[in-house]
């Protein structure tokens, strides 16, 4: 697949990765919109947010939760804007999922996200789409199926209620001795993981950009 942030996470185009784990990778966009303009993708290739599993999501979220808290204050502001471009109507210029963290400044004469798509909408019918995405989302077969695991477990609880408590307890237990066992993470270790890998030539992949769906 000739994907271009493929080939960045394999190590085939070099960046200017600011935090990377066994699943996301982070790094500064070459043709940065502000200072500190940062791309996130997840290693495995989806091209949109909707084909992403559940847990890799989660995992998505953690790492854009974790340079929000960090990359505005390190180019020396508070507030940023967190996006995505999902689809080819959206913007979307490379068909691998990626978001953007775009610090912003005072002066810098951008807008919000409200202001990239301007629709006139009938107000009156808002209350029958509601309705409508409701409906869909429970008639979704890939819907969320969280609600009925928690129903089988609880049930199993109940039906088993000592055992349910001895369970607990042994991994009360567990958990213990996982906390003796860990070293404690420096503040310094912490830091380092999101040191820029600085290169002495940056590739300019602007037009690689530009690839067909």
């Amino acid at each position: 697949m000739d994907c271009l942030f493929c080939k960045i996470v394999k190590g085939e185009i070099p960046t200017l990765k600011v935090y990377e784990n066994s699943s996301v990778l982070a790094f500064l966009d070459v043709n940065p919109c502000s200072l500190g303009h940062t791309i996130i993708v997840p290693k495995k290739h989806y091209q949109k947010i909707e084909d992403i599993p559940e847990e890799e999501t989660n995992a998505l979220f953690s790492v854009i939760t974790k340079l929000v808290k960090v990359i505005p204050e390190t180019v020396g502001t508070t507030d940023c804007n967190v996006g995505l471009n999902n689809g080819k109507l959206a913007g979307q210029e490379v068909p691998h999922v990626h978001f953007h963290i775009i610090p912003r400044f005072e002066g810098d004469k951008g807008s919000s996200i409200q202001g990239l798509v301007r629709m006139e909408v009938d107000k009156q019918k808002l209350p029958e789409l509601a309705e409508k995405i409701k409906n869909q989302i429970g008639n979704n077969p890939k819907g969320d199926k969280t609600s009925e695991i928690k129903s089988d477990k609880k049930e199993t609880t109940d039906k088993n209620p000592s055992s349910s408590q001895s369970e607990k307890n042994g991994k009360e237990e567990k958990s213990k001795e996982v906390k003796e066992e860990q070293p404690t993470k420096s503040p310094e270790r912490e830091w380092q993981e999101f040191d820029v890998e600085l290169q002495n030539n940056p590739p300019d992949y602007s037009e690689a950009r530009k690839e067909e769906y």
